[in-house]
């Protein structure tokens, strides 16, 4: 009896604490590793870029999440139509993007925003301070979004954030 008796009470008990937890929120900006076609479907998803909408590969699995950006700047994009964002890493994402620049030069890193025209950024170079940046395609209501989760750079803490300055969009890591 008094096993039917804890298990009456331990049901209701679990059944509510399993809708306690709470849900993660989706990604806004995730940024991709480029692959290649033998790493398709179950590894990388194909991606059209460009004029041309050449086919292209990223990894499925992102390399930097919204947890890596430690704040962002936007600035009106060369077309005049949309905007475009440099977004500054934390310190440990900064130096795993050094890695990834330093072995992976010539290849494409790949960045999705929520409701956004998935762009790329080519790795001409090391990247050592830690900028990556979209440079077309934003609107106001992703400059928005972005003022929600992350600070913009005018807000940004020294301590928290690797050098403190504002990236200057005519001097980042990755060309257009």
């Amino acid at each position: 009896m008094t096993r039917w008796l804890a298990i009456a009470l331990f049901l209701p008990a679990s059944l509510l604490l399993m809708g306690n937890g709470k849900q993660a929120d989706a990604f806004l900006i995730t940024i991709h590793e480029e692959s290649s076609a033998d790493e398709v479907p179950k590894f990388a998803t194909p991606v059209k870029l460009g004029s041309e909408m050449r086919q292209y590969f990223f990894k499925r699995v992102p390399t930097f999440t919204d947890r890596d950006i430690a704040y962002f700047y936007p600035f009106v994009s060369k077309d005049g139509a949309t905007f475009g964002a440099g977004l500054k890493l934390t310190p440990k994402a900064t130096e795993a993007l050094k890695a990834h620049s330093l072995t992976n030069q010539g290849r494409l890193l790949g960045i999705r925003v929520a409701n956004a025209p998935y762009t790329a950024v080519m790795v001409d170079r090391p990247v050592d301070d830690g900028v990556i940046v979209i440079w077309q395609g934003l609107s106001k209501a992703h400059l928005k979004a972005f003022e929600k989760r992350f600070p913009h750079a005018e807000q940004a803490t020294p301590g928290t954030t690797g050098t403190g300055a504002a990236p200057d969009p005519s001097a980042v890591s990755l060309p257009r």
